[in-house]
């Protein structure tokens, strides 16, 4: 073989050259085309435009011909039509992008590679500026464009408003989702991947204090039924933004195109409930109890609540904070003179049972218990669903479904529970038919349950008790305290009993009321429901077994019985009537058994915990979250 120059053999140039080709494929270099043995480039070949003057700026400029075609390893064999190039791997630079797509619509079930949507890759050149309208672009090269480009989110782009939504910012880039696009068959897991789309956008202040659409509006979505149970992790129970406001004609209500305009409104509601009256449709989908202006029955709803809810607490909670102090202090006088509870002599008539309640009324109160606990462990996780502990407590239930039918069926209980009640002060009211006589008597007596004069007095004497400013108050049968929780029962299922009825097929409440009202009764019956747990869980549980007297159960409620001692120091008045009426002999019962005292004490105290418990988590949600 002939040498060249200096003893350097002639093969040895071609073989460099092939070197140098194949250094050059590596994707990181940024050197031009290399050059065949011939002197030739990629671009002796590839002399169109987009490989001659547009490929040098394009987003691939600084790549060699062959960090994409890497299997090209031999010039003058792929030059001479023997080698043709294999298809371009995108993904072994774009790697995190080729997962994506991997699971992306238009791969699955279009069969798409990247070049369908990246055409004309050699001159393709950076989007920056206009990016949202390139995709917009983009897509509607196959998309139909008329519902997009006509929505609000189109035009605004079209304007050059960057906030506005483009195609990518619901659907993704590459990573475009596989869900069924019929509202009839919308799935879950769409509904709740669109919403989030939704929320990204238009929970941001900065961006929708631009555009000019309220800030909250997705946190008065998240306060209805709606926003509730799919922020809990069901949204196939309810409607997701897409489902009212489409998919892609997103118009304002004025708009007559739009699917929220008062003329469309019965179709758009009508795809998912049924049978209701034309005025559904008034329902308010994001209310705003704040806004006097434009939602005054709402707002004066809220203020009147927020009023009860504070008066109630501020005098029952400085009442209980008062009696706690008194009778705590009391007893610690007691015990530093070296004294305690008197003692009665074995034998005394003082240690005989008597009957405070009968069984008929303990049944009413067990049952009330149990539906009464049912209703706030399966409501309150929707009240307060952005709390950490709603999820596991609604999930105890089966999930929202579940939990709904079980509150459903407590309610049934505690409605059956306050007829049976209200029968029961109707007969007391009018025995045996007499509808006139002793009326009056009947319902101011001692042994009703209606508030007198006298209990005005007895809560003005209590409180200059607590300031030791005379004695404690004698009651009757019944203290004004008692009488509360009894006649709250009646204020309670009216307004939360009333309004769960209403919102339980709201579409058959649309023939008595109009849509709106849904809203009231959703504000009174979660606003109320807050009131009865709160005072039953902290002032009802200190009047009847947290007051330093009786601490830590009382089992009264239980057993149905006490003391006649204890009748005497609690109810004096009650007392002396029956003795001098000659009523407390009857009323003598047997001590308890040992098997009613366990299963009252298990039962009261899980009670109490449970109550407790609820106390904690629903204070928690309420100033921690």
């Amino acid at each position: 073989m002939k040498r060249h120059g200096r003893g350097i053999p002639l093969w040895i140039f071609p073989a460099m050259a092939l070197g140098f080709s194949l250094l050059l494929a590596c994707p990181a270099a940024a050197a031009p085309a290399p050059a065949p043995a011939s002197g030739r480039s990629c671009q002796s070949c590839h002399d169109d435009e987009a490989f001659r003057s547009r490929f040098a700026g394009s987003v691939h400029g600084k790549n060699s011909c062959t960090s994409c075609h890497t299997d090209i390893g031999d010039l003058q064999t792929h030059m001479t039509g023997k080698q043709k190039p294999a298809p371009v791997n995108c993904g072994s630079c774009h790697q995190e992008v080729a997962r994506d797509f991997q699971k992306n619509f238009h791969y699955l079930q279009e069969d798409f590679r990247c070049t369908d949507c990246h055409r004309g890759i050699h001159a393709l050149e950076k989007a920056d500026e206009n990016f949202k309208l390139a995709v917009i672009l983009k897509c509607t090269e196959c998309h139909a464009n008329d519902e997009y480009v006509a929505s609000g989110h189109s035009e605004a782009v079209l304007r050059g408003y960057q906030d506005s939504a483009a195609c990518s910012d619901c659907h993704g880039l590459h990573d475009t989702r596989v869900y069924h696009t019929s509202l009839e068959a919308y799935p879950g897991e769409a509904r709740e991947f669109y919403t989030d789309k939704c929320r990204a956008c238009h929970e941001d202040p900065k961006v929708m204090g631009r555009s000019g659409i309220p800030t909250d509006i997705v946190k008065r979505y998240e306060a209805t039924y709606h926003g509730k149970v799919q922020d809990i992790g069901y949204p196939t129970r309810v409607a997701g933004c897409a489902d009212c406001h489409t998919s892609h004609n997103i118009l304002p209500p004025t708009d007559v195109r739009s699917s929220i305009h008062p003329a469309n409104l019965v179709t758009n509601c009508g795809r998912c409930h049924q049978g209701f009256n034309p005025r559904f449709v008034l329902y308010k989908a994001h209310p705003n109890y704040h806004d006097r202006k434009n939602y005054p029955t709402l707002f004066w709803t809220f203020v009147f609540m927020s009023l009860l809810l504070i008066g109630t607490f501020l005098f029952f909670w400085v009442h209980t904070l008062l009696w706690w102090r008194k009778v705590y202090w009391e007893k610690d006088k007691r015990e530093r003179l070296g004294g305690s509870a008197e003692m009665l002599p074995p034998g005394s008539e003082g240690l005989v049972p008597v009957e405070r309640f009968s069984l008929r009324e303990r049944i009413v109160h067990i049952l009330l218990i149990l539906s009464f606990m049912m209703l706030v462990m399966t409501g309150f996780p929707l009240k307060y669903h952005e709390a950490p502990w709603a999820k596991t407590l609604i999930g105890l239930w089966g999930g929202a479904a579940g939990a709904g039918l079980f509150h459903r069926i407590a309610a049934g209980l505690l409605t059956a529970l306050f007829l049976y009640v209200l029968v029961l002060s109707l007969q007391f009211l009018f025995p045996k038919g007499q509808r006139t006589k002793g009326f009056w008597g009947r319902l101011f007596g001692p042994d009703s349950l209606c508030p007198n004069l006298k209990d005005l007095r007895d809560v003005i004497g209590m409180f200059r008790w607590f300031f030791d400013k005379g004695e404690m108050p004698k009651f009757e049968r019944w203290t004004y305290w008692e009488k509360f929780d009894f006649m709250a029962v009646f204020w309670g299922m009216f307004a939360i009993g009333g309004s769960g009825l209403l919102l339980w097929i709201p579409e058959w409440s649309s023939w008595v009321v109009p849509g709106w009202i849904l809203n009231v009764a959703t504000l009174i019956h979660s606003e109320e429901a807050l009131l009865a747990a709160l005072f039953i869980f902290t002032v009802h549980f200190f009047n009847t077994h947290f007051i330093p007297t009786k601490f830590p159960l009382d089992t009264l409620i239980f057993t149905g019985r006490y003391r006649l001692e204890e009748m005497k120091e609690q109810k004096p008045l009650h007392y002396e009537r029956l003795r001098a009426e000659g009523k407390l002999e009857p009323l003598k019962r047997k001590h308890p058994t040992i098997p009613l005292k366990i299963v009252s004490g298990i039962f009261g105290l899980a009670s109490l915990l449970l109550g407790l418990t609820l106390t904690i988590l629903i204070l928690w949600a309420m100033f921690l979250e």
